[in-house]
This record gives structure tokens, sequence and C-alpha cells, in this order.
């Protein structure tokens, strides 16, 4: 039954959807026309100065006014143009490559201190722990089958973290980011830490030259510009009888559209200041894109009181 409600209360228009949230007490957050975003987020940038923690709960208070014109397949050309162009005028951008998903950083720097710790925020660090820690509890479930030095693939490592987690625990990982700073941040932090291999590829480019125990995302399988062509190129990737990690990935029951650029100031922010691709999906959408593209996939909740960022979908390919 919650099930067919979380689907019923999908097919409502967005105004109503929010007219229902606030009719069951849920705190609503401010709605910001595209207009005015520029004028949020230069609010945003002058606490980032000062304080990690009161930009982020600045950007945490508002969204983007929702669109009313979607196509109605989430699965249709005409849906994925429609949210394309909802990219377009998010980002600021005329299009979108994979060099916009480049990240500023002082590699250097990064070494000793990387993300979250350079935030200088306990909270921030603390929860990026917490969501790592969840990901290697579920890696280690012996119902994956998966125990050191299986090997496994991680898209989007970005910082290395979770790489290196993987790596110092004895598993064999390869790294695959489409950021050559990012490869070169990962290379220096592992050394000669045996387990590690760095590849400069675009994600829907790499060609492993043999397949893999696991697929691993960690907060980037939401920066891909084909979820669908990817979610079946996966079938190439891990061998028969291997597994997907999706982690702390924005999948919600509570979107206000199947799939789609994410309109919460945090991910605004992302997407104007850098052209990053924040897209977030309907937690029905994930569960029909799976299954559409020969995968079935199973959620673990780090904690089912919060629809949080320590979220796993774990998949296997059906058949």
């Amino acid at each position: 039954m919650r099930q067919v409600g979380r689907l019923a209360f999908g097919a409502l228009p967005p105004k109503v959807q929010r007219r229902v949230r606030a009719s069951r007490g849920r705190r609503g957050l401010r709605p910001v026309t595209l207009a005015a975003l520029d004028t949020e987020l230069a609010r945003a940038a002058e606490l980032f100065l000062t304080d990690e923690d009161r930009a982020r709960a600045f950007l945490s208070g508002f969204e983007l006014e929702v669109p009313d014109d979607r196509p109605a397949d989430p699965f249709s050309d005409e849906y994925r143009d429609w949210a394309w162009a909802l990219y377009g005028a998010i980002s600021g951008r005329a299009g979108y490559t994979t060099a916009n998903e480049d990240s500023p950083i002082d590699v250097e720097r990064a070494v000793t201190r990387p993300y979250p710790f350079q935030t200088g925020s306990a909270t921030v660090v603390g929860d990026d722990l917490v969501a790592r820690g969840f990901v290697l509890r579920c890696v280690g479930d012996p119902a994956l089958g998966l125990a050191p030095p299986a090997r496994v693939v991680e898209f989007g490592p970005g910082w290395g973290n979770l790489t290196l987690d993987l790596a110092a625990t004895g598993f064999d990982v390869t790294a695959v980011d489409v950021s050559a700073q990012f490869c070169a941040l990962v290379r220096a932090r592992a050394g000669d830490a045996p387990g590690v291999h760095v590849v400069n590829a675009d994600m829907l480019a790499f060609e492993p030259g043999e397949r893999f125990d696991a697929a691993v995302f960690y907060e980037s399988f939401h920066h891909c510009a084909d979820h669908l062509a990817m979610l079946r190129k996966l079938h190439d990737v891990v061998r028969p009888g291997g597994v997907l990690l999706f982690a702390a990935e924005p999948v919600r029951d509570r979107m206000p559209y199947p799939w789609g650029p994410r309109l919460d100031g945090i991910s605004l922010w992302s997407t104007r200041t850098y052209g990053w691709l924040e897209l977030g999906f309907d937690r029905s959408y994930f569960a029909a894109a799976l299954a559409r593209t020969g995968w079935a996939g199973e959620l673990r909740v780090l904690d089912d009181r919060v629809e949080g960022t320590a979220d796993v979908i774990v998949a296997r390919a059906v058949g």
C-alpha cells in the first residue's frame, strides 16, 4: 500500500504535492525563482568565505520553484530533452560536457587535507565518515560474496577517500574518474600502496580489460550524462554474479518528478557555480530504470528515520 501511495503522490502536479506536504505538517523550503537564484547564491558565497556550516544551512533553506511543464513519460526522448533544458536554465550554460565535472582543486594541498577535512566543519566530516563506513559495511556483507582481494571498480572517486578505504581493507581497486586533477590526486594519495589503479576516463567510455567483482558509485552516479546507458553498460563491467553498489546517491521517495536536475539550494549552488550535473531520482523511477536494464536493487538504509546520504542500493543482474 505504501508503494501505491508513493506512485499516486508522484502523479500529482508539483504545486499540489507541495500543498499536500504542507497539510501533513512538513516544513516546506522557501521557493525561489530562477531570476532570483544568483542573488541567493551570492549570499551563500559570502557565507562560505567564513563559515561552511552557515553557508550550507542557508543553501538548505530554499529550493527552485518546480517546473510544471514536464512530459509524462520519464523514459521518452521528450522528457530527456526537458531535463537537459532545465539543466541549461539552472547552470546558465549552453550545454553539458564532462569537462564541466572538472573541479578546481589544489592537488598538493589536497594530498594532506582532502575534502571533507578542508571544510573545517566537524559536522561535514562526521557525516562523510559515517556514510563511508556504512558503504564499507555493505561491501562486507557476507551475502554479497565480496572479500579482499576482490576486484572493485569505483566510478567517480573524486578525492579518493573511499578508494583508499577499500584498498587499505585489502580490495584491489580501480578508480575511474573523468577529471585529470582528481586522478593525479588519487595517485598522489595512494603513493606506493598496492591495490590502487587509476584510470582517467569518462565512466561511459571506460572499457575494462576484464570484468570486476563489484562496481561502486559513491556520490557519483548522479553525475552520469546517460544513466540508462550506464546501467546497460555495467553488465559488461561486472562479472556474472557480481554486484553494483549505489552509495549516498540522491534516490528519494519525495522527488517532485521521476528524474532530473535537483532543485535544492546545495545542488543549485554546484550546478550554477561549476556546471556540475546534479541529477536526482525518484525511488520508484530508479527501480523501474534498474528493471528495464536488467538489474534488481535492494535498499540498505543506515537509519530508517532519515532518508539520508548514507543509503546504499545493492543491485544484481536479473536472470
